[in-house]
């Protein structure tokens, strides 16, 4: 059996990382290394990936999940001949997040394979590079919305530190602009009772046309 493994420490809460590295719908907009996913990752999932290193190629892999603490992608080859098993593994670190991830080969094909495998050890370090900058990034996002002295957006409240939902700002790309509609109209499932400006209120700022002439 072959085997490569890399790590990185994080300063963001496990949640927050993890909520990163199970958000199929993003793996495209940070550097990830994969160019397409098809299928959510949740346990019991099975998820088609393209990556950059290996071009139209599509692997099949079967997610597993300890929700919070560890995910497995497994793929391979009819009869055995070759399996592949990538791990993301979530340790608590002082307030910080320590993220191990591992992949190894079995079979009796990875010894004549190994060569024409891509880069694992670029693709890794890539890869952990992204989540880092992605995490603290969010992070920090996260960490300006509970010191803000209203709740976000003017209504609800604010989120404590033991709290770690998946925020509206949070589950977009935060580079991008935030949608004029994401202030305009809440989701079904809102987290936490925090809804945008305007919604569940019974009043609000006199609008000039509305004030009283004297």
């Amino acid at each position: 059996m072959k085997s490569y493994e890399s790590k990185t420490l994080i300063n963001a809460r496990e949640c927050t990382v993890w909520d990163i590295i199970t958000d199929g719908g993003n793996y495209t907009v940070w550097n990830s290394g994969i160019t397409h996913i098809d299928g959510e990752l949740r346990h019991g999932v099975t998820i088609r990936v393209r990556t950059r290193t290996g071009g139209s190629r599509t692997f099949r892999l079967r997610v597993r999940q300890i929700p919070g603490e560890v995910m497995t992608w497994t793929g391979g080859m009819p009869l055995a001949l070759f399996k592949s098993v990538r791990t993301f593994t979530l340790t608590p670190h002082g307030g910080q997040t320590l993220l191990h991830v591992r992949q190894d080969f079995a079979g009796p094909l990875p010894g004549l394979l190994w060569n024409a495998v891509p880069d694992i050890e670029k693709a890794f370090a890539e890869y952990l590079s992204a989540v880092k900058k992605r995490a603290e990034l969010l992070s920090r996002h996260e960490a300006r919305i509970h010191a803000s002295p209203r709740p976000p957006w003017g209504i609800g409240r604010t989120l404590g530190p033991a709290e770690c939902p998946r925020h509206p700002a949070l589950a977009e790309n935060v580079s991008s602009p935030r949608p004029a509609s994401a202030l305009t109209s809440a989701p079904a499932t809102w987290p936490v009772n925090i809804l945008p400006v305007g919604a569940g209120r019974t009043g609000g700022p006199v609008r000039p046309e509305q004030r009283r002439r004297p």
